[in-house]
């Protein structure tokens, strides 16, 4: 049986979307016929050990303690890691030869304005032949002339590349002159039952019915009306999750999200992967652009809602029919074709 390494980004914060992404590709590699670990990363070991060890104590137990110990919670029981943790220009050779094949991906593994982001995601540290991405996003629609060389060298070194998007997919294109393969996100090779036996109720008084407003963004006035003025034309309480500590609800992880879009009566969100939950679990819900110029949305989730004919959910000027039935029994046909697409290339890595 093969071994598999899976190279994505662990080390950015608590993101739902991130921790899920990472547990559906793992599984999906299990079931394709691999062993399989995440290679976890963290700063150069230089610089983590020039942090202050107070200032370490105020990050990890003050300024999230209580949600930080949630995703810990959900990495314990769902993530299965490396015992070694690779530090950049340290160690990352040490990987090499321990895996049989390292798959990049899928959220913005490849986009070149993260910091954290290295050679590494491109498993450069390994033999050619062990290069694989799955779904991998770089995020941008291009790349600077200072980024190129880099880029071009790491993606002409990659033995099979698929990647998230359709803007991805021309920019690799353009870049080496080889078009990658076009898939899903590993959270959609799950199906919503695996997910329901992963879910847990928020510890929060919950309404009997509410719409889930999730934003990852800013939210305008404009569109905080139109959440209202959806949720009152049907009876329904608000519950609203953002990035801003002590907001309700803000104590919360990938488990609890779940819960959230799973028993939501309607979804009002921002977010790339609250619109794939929003799918699998069959729910209507709206997309609004979201308002970071410096966080690009659309390729992603134009991609997304491309495949699955479901462009009306997209909220351009504030106008539409926000209650219009979702032919879900034609979302679903596609998905399952996209997910035999899916496996029989992580099988061809795995075999």
């Amino acid at each position: 049986m093969k071994k598999v390494a899976i190279l994505t980004i662990t080390n950015s914060g608590m993101n739902f979307g991130n921790r899920l992404q990472n547990y559906a590709l793992q599984e999906a590699i299990r079931k394709s016929g691999a062993e399989v670990k995440t290679i976890r990363s963290a700063k150069s070991l230089k610089n983590s050990l020039a942090l202050s060890k107070g200032r370490r104590l105020v990050k990890a137990v003050v300024k999230h303690s209580k949600r930080r110990s949630i995703y810990h919670e959900f990495e314990n029981t769902y993530i299965d890691y490396d015992n070694k943790i690779r530090f950049e220009n340290v160690n990352e050779s040490e990987f090499a030869d321990r895996y049989d094949a390292f798959v990049a991906g899928s959220d913005q593994v490849w986009n070149p304005n993260f910091h954290f982001n290295s050679d590494f995601e491109f498993a450069s540290f390994a033999p050619e032949e062990k290069r694989f991405s799955y779904a991998a996003s770089v995020g941008v629609s291009d790349i600077t002339d200072e980024q190129r060389p880099a880029f071009v060298k790491n993606l002409k070194g990659m033995q099979k590349i698929s990647v998230r998007e359709a803007d991805s997919v021309g920019l690799v294109e353009r870049l080496i002159g080889v078009k990658p393969m076009l898939h899903i996100d590993p959270t959609m090779l799950l199906d919503a039952e695996e997910y329901c036996r992963m879910e847990k109720k928020p510890d929060y008084d919950m309404p009997e019915r509410y719409l889930f407003m999730y934003y990852l963004g800013n939210i305008s006035d404009e569109y905080k009306a139109k959440v209202r003025q959806i949720a009152d034309s049907k009876g329904l309480k608000i519950i609203k999750f953002t990035e801003t500590p002590g907001e309700p609800f803000y104590n919360i992880g990938p488990q609890h999200f779940l819960y959230l879009i799973h028993h939501a009566d309607y979804i009002c969100t921002d977010s790339f992967h609250g619109c794939v939950f929003s799918i699998l679990f069959g729910k209507k819900f709206a997309i609004f652009t979201r308002q970071d110029a410096d966080v690009p949305m659309n390729s992603r989730i134009e991609t997304l809602v491309g495949t699955f004919d479901l462009n009306e959910r997209l909220v351009g000027n504030l106008e539409g029919d926000y209650f219009k039935e979702i032919d879900y029994d034609a979302v679903y046909s596609v998905l399952g074709e996209k997910r035999k697409e899916a496996y029989t290339y992580l099988k061809s890595i795995c075999d």
